[in-house]
């Protein structure tokens, strides 16, 4: 090839690659304004413009970067309209392409949470911890995970981490976390987070309840019974209370102060006052009068008041 020919294939070069790269610039703008328009779109909360634009937005075959961006939109907005299964999709693509990104982690782990996948959630929760363990949500993600699946010592951990991040100040984490550790039968600590949540709420009649279950769960049903007429001052239509007061005042071995609590008709919990009131009079001796109430409760179409009710016919409480 004569030096001519080289130089005009040079210059023929040098023009495509020009070219190739000016129409790669043009194509990159175009992506930064449709991923402007998503983000406008995401901020009104309009999702369905969100998709649409999504489309489009992949089909220019935009820069990594704008991708990463365009992947978080449309994941939150698939969630949004409740299309959980495309969300999970976009977020397990997204992670594979950005793992350092634990934003895709924690929308996943979310999901898996909100949808009852507990064991596919913690692990991801986990990763998201790693780097930042002082997240309040991730913390109490976590616990709610790990109480649904049945090991609360590791909710335990989780849910404090997340109330003492939070300084005590969550209400609805306080009553999650109370709740939990009494279905753990953690007296000790349910009942200081319930010390906290009066100080936080005084008129919430919750912590109050709390109190009562956890001394009663320490065999203090003195104790039990003065918090338990607390929580009934401050809900006093919560015919439930009430009637868990009877209970307790008959675990403390009082009788009499049972009965105050569980008249005859109890609308709604016929069942349940007869058999409480059936076992403070037989603790009182009236034999007679105890049977007539196990019968009525036996009878009431309530399948386990019914089923301990007849139990107690057969064989009465002493």
């Amino acid at each position: 090839m004569t030096r001519a020919g080289t130089a005009a294939l040079l210059l023929l070069l040098t023009q495509l690659n020009a070219s190739a790269f000016w129409f790669r610039g043009i194509s990159d703008k175009k992506a930064e304004s449709m991923l402007g328009e998503m983000s406008a779109d995401f901020e009104k909360g309009d999702c369905r413009a969100v998709v649409e634009l999504s489309q489009g937005l992949f089909n220019e075959k935009p820069p990594s970067a704008i991708r990463e961006r365009a992947y978080s939109y449309l994941g939150r907005c698939y969630e949004t309209q409740g299309s959980y299964d495309k969300a999970i999709t976009v977020y397990k693509l997204a992670r594979g392409l950005y793992p350092e990104n634990d934003l895709f982690s924690e929308r996943l782990a979310v999901i898996y949470l909100r949808t009852g996948f507990y064991d596919l959630a913690v692990p991801l929760f986990e990763k998201v911890l790693e780097g930042r363990s002082d997240d309040i949500e991730g913390n109490s993600s976590l616990a709610r995970c790990y109480a649904s699946l049945g090991f609360l010592s590791k909710a335990k951990l989780y849910y404090s981490r997340a109330a003492i991040l939070g300084d005590f100040s969550d209400l609805a984490l306080l009553k999650e976390y109370a709740a939990q550790m009494l279905r753990k039968r953690d007296w000790e600590e349910a009942g200081l987070i319930a010390d906290y949540g009066v100080k936080l709420a005084p008129g919430e009649s919750f912590f109050y309840e709390v109190r009562a279950r956890t001394s009663a769960g320490r065999g203090d049903y003195k104790a039990a019974a003065g918090y338990m007429r607390s929580a009934i001052k401050l809900a006093p239509s919560d015919a439930d209370l009430t009637l868990e007061l009877a209970l307790i005042e008959l675990l403390g071995g009082d009788p009499e102060g049972a009965l105050v609590y569980v008249p005859a008709e109890v609308p709604g919990h016929n069942a349940l006052s007869l058999a409480i009131r059936g076992m403070a009079l037989h603790k009182k001796g009236e034999g007679a009068l105890a049977l007539d109430c196990f019968k009525g409760a036996a009878a009431s179409g309530e399948p386990f008041i019914a089923s301990f009710a007849a139990a107690l016919m057969k064989h009465p409480a002493n």
